[in-house]
């Protein structure tokens, strides 16, 4: 287990109380940082440990972990484009913004950025709902993206799903774009690793208000997925806070 000692003995409580009561956790994140990291980390293992399945921790917690940064980095990319008056629908502009981005990631901006999020209301939520047969994860950011991103993300899960080995995808099949969807590339070659189908993994935006990125893991080796169920929303919440 990774270390935990950053995590609050209430947070721990929490994440034990409504595991053993089968309530769906939600955890709100503007910035994935190292804390962020190890309570998801914890919730996983706790999950999985409830069902006998720590078999699946390496491909579970890296999915959440994966999903989450690209929601945050999402965010962070548009408070960039707005500071610096960028216009994403003209290719060039979009470009130049992109290259920004690559040359401001580091640790003290994603701290920064994650302030600017938190003050414009712009932030990852990351569901986990569970039972003896699946765990359902669901990472949501309450900003859209655009049709030009979404195209784009298509094309990755297309070409992501060509191959086994993410090596064999840059030489021959990745490009430098954005990071060329490490994330979507990563957990999509990770389920396949894992015998289960990668289009258990989706992606989706409503064009308007949010983006919901979302992995269905079996547990049971009995379960039927029902891809369409989707949990945002759900009455029976435990929200927490990392």
């Amino acid at each position: 287990m990774r270390e935990t000692l950053q995590m609050s003995e209430s947070f721990k409580v929490a994440v034990d109380k409504a595991i053993q009561s089968g309530h769906v956790i939600r955890i709100r994140a503007y910035a994935v940082i190292t804390a962020t990291e190890t309570g998801l980390n914890y919730i996983v293992e706790s999950i999985l440990k409830k069902f006998n399945r720590e078999d699946m921790l390496a491909p579970v917690y890296t999915s959440v972990k994966e999903l989450s940064l690209n929601g945050a980095k999402a965010n962070f990319k548009r408070i960039l484009f707005e500071d610096e008056n960028i216009q994403s629908d003209d290719d060039i502009e979009y470009e130049r913004g992109v290259k920004l981005f690559k040359e401001r990631l580091n640790e003290g901006w994603v701290l920064e950025s994650g302030k600017k999020a938190r003050e414009r209301k712009m932030h990852v939520d990351i569901y986990f709902d569970f039972d003896t047969d699946r765990l359902l994860v669901e990472v949501v950011n309450n900003r859209p993206i655009s049709q030009k991103e979404d195209k784009r993300i298509r094309e990755k899960f297309l070409a992501a799903r060509r191959y086994d080995d993410i090596a064999q995808f840059y030489l021959e099949g990745g490009d430098s774009s954005e990071g060329a969807g490490m994330g979507i590339v990563l957990v999509t070659m990770m389920l396949k690793a894992q015998g289960i189908d990668p289009h258990l993994f989706t992606i989706r935006s409503d064009y308007r208000e949010k983006t919901l990125a979302r992995v269905e893991f079996p547990i049971s080796p009995d379960y039927r997925p029902q891809r369409e169920k989707f949990i945002v929303g759900a009455s029976a919440e435990s929200v927490l806070s990392v």
